[in-house]
């Protein structure tokens, strides 16, 4: 029986693909000459020996991020937002009022919490994530914020259409530009959802001597608002609502 050491000199060439080829450890030991277990411990030394050099060339393995899927539209008009924007200073940026929607949940089960527990505490109150059927629902909010600081947060009921969104400009986003005192000499940043590019919307906005920016499709990432977003979902997992009213109450104070 070849030992270990010249099993990996003189074989490894055919060990490893053979392993790879969906045969099992009995099969590959059997083509080669050698035992299950010496092939086990190859196979474990050759895992571990090719995540060092991954790693040593800063390769390092984790979950995808979540980003949304882009075509080479959406790449073509990102890259040209960028470069028009390129070389805005800090007083036009301060001119704009971004905004957006989120919707938070009461209850979230995304996979992405871990803890670390000792032996047998997998079940302990302190090591479980809470989850419920379908989710247990959540609240759509419309925010804005600009340089100065952040404006009215406003519920959204049902699903946004032309009337319920202008409503909501007129109710939140108004107010919110006097609150800051930006007078006239602003600019208002929203996505391309339906009812943001509607003719109703376009029309009001035309009324209201709203300049709107030229926002690139699929572009989340771009709206520092996201930033919010993710802070309040924080705080809210660490409050853990109960209930819609807590839940509301959780993101008001936050």
């Amino acid at each position: 029986m070849p030992s270990k050491l010249r099993i990996s000199i003189e074989n490894r060439a055919n060990l490893i693909p053979l392993s790879e080829s969906d045969h099992t450890q009995r099969e590959v030991a059997k083509m080669v000459g050698c035992s299950q277990k010496s092939v086990a411990e190859i196979l474990k030394k050759h895992r571990l020996t090719g995540t060092r050099r991954l790693r040593g060339a800063g390769l390092f393995g984790r979950k995808p991020r979540r980003k949304p899927r882009l075509t080479t539209k959406h790449k073509r008009d990102r890259l040209s937002f960028a470069r028009s924007h390129k070389n805005w200073d800090t007083e036009e940026w301060a001119r704009v009022v971004f905004s957006d929607e989120s919707r938070f949940l009461l209850y979230t089960n995304d996979g992405r919490a871990y803890v670390r527990s000792m032996k047998g505490e997998e079940f302990s109150e302190r090591c479980l994530q809470k989850t419920c059927k379908f989710g247990g629902g959540g609240i759509m909010v419309w925010g804005c914020f600009c340089w100065s600081g952040i404006g009215l947060l406003w519920k959204v009921s049902g699903n946004l259409k032309t009337n319920s969104y202008i409503d909501i400009l007129e109710n939140a986003l108004i107010p919110s530009v006097d609150l800051h005192s930006l007078h006239s000499d602003w600019t208002f940043q929203q996505d391309n959802a339906p009812c943001h590019k509607s003719k109703g919307t376009k029309q009001w906005f035309g009324e209201q001597k709203i300049e709107v920016m030229n926002w690139p499709a699929q572009s989340p990432d771009l709206n520092p608002i996201e930033n919010l977003w993710d802070h309040i979902s924080l705080r809210i997992q660490e409050k853990s609502p109960s209930n819609h009213s807590e839940l509301w109450n959780g993101i008001l104070s936050t």
